[in-house]
């Protein structure tokens, strides 16, 4: 693995919203078992609904994520035992990753940056939780993981979709040797991490979710997840 930041600039504040909006498109889905997260009523609804308020239903209240101490101070470790290996999968050098013990490869939908899909084990807390593994948008030469990080929270613009809202601070760790940054976010009844890292300039990242926060076996299983990329195609595309 390697990664050469090389000359470019991003084109500031705008593209940021617009790559943070494509990251939570492409990934966020209201959890089923918990309802959808209530926003603050619009004035038509407050002041219009026949319905008294001692019978509406009670909002669901988003999950308070718990800040993690740099949990993933080192973004990567080895596979575990029993650990499944993907085909190549389908981004520019065919990735290939192995799938930890117990995690079920779920259907990745229309979409044109999410590699892989997992699900965790039935036993794991905070449940549903899962893996991601990304090909983000984009060439970044002369870019750091952590100068790219800011892309991927922020407002949403959005309706349907929540704002990615950061929990603590962007972090600094390694994918096998390779540079890359990590972060804890929030977005609506989800609560998880982000890990983001450069191959030949190209940029990738690998995200673990759950409802309400994450068990710490499930991100245990995404830097084993980090730790098992190899890729199978050697030259960068042409450009």
């Amino acid at each position: 693995m390697k990664a050469g930041p090389r000359g470019l600039v991003l084109a500031g504040g705008l593209f940021m919203i617009v790559a943070a909006t494509i990251f939570a498109l492409v990934g966020y889905s209201p959890s089923r078992t918990a309802g959808t997260v209530s926003g603050t009523p619009s004035p038509t609804s407050a002041l219009g609904s026949p319905t008294p308020a001692a019978t509406s239903p009670a909002p669901t209240v988003a999950p308070k994520a718990t800040l993690s101490a740099t949990p993933f101070a080192d973004c990567s470790m080895p596979p575990g035992a029993r650990a499944t290996t993907t085909e190549p999968l389908a981004d520019n050098f065919h990735m290939v990753v192995e799938v930890p013990d117990g995690w079920t490869r779920k259907p990745v939908g229309a979409t044109e940056t999410k590699l892989l899909l997992l699900g965790a084990p039935s036993r794991y807390k905070n449940l549903p939780t899962t893996i991601d593994v990304l090909s983000l948008i984009g060439y970044f030469a002369n870019q750091s993981p952590r100068d790219l990080a800011s892309m991927f929270y922020g407002p949403s613009v959005h309706p349907d979709v929540p704002s990615i809202d950061l929990v603590g601070t962007v972090s600094d760790c390694q994918v096998q040797s390779v540079a890359a940054a990590a972060f804890q976010y929030v977005q609506g009844d989800r609560s998880g991490y982000l890990v983001l890292f450069l191959h030949d300039n190209y940029l990738y990242g690998v995200r673990v979710e759950g409802l309400g926060g994450v068990d710490p076996l499930a991100i245990r299983d995404a830097k084993q997840v980090l730790g098992s990329i190899t890729w199978t195609v050697t030259t960068p595309p042409a450009r």
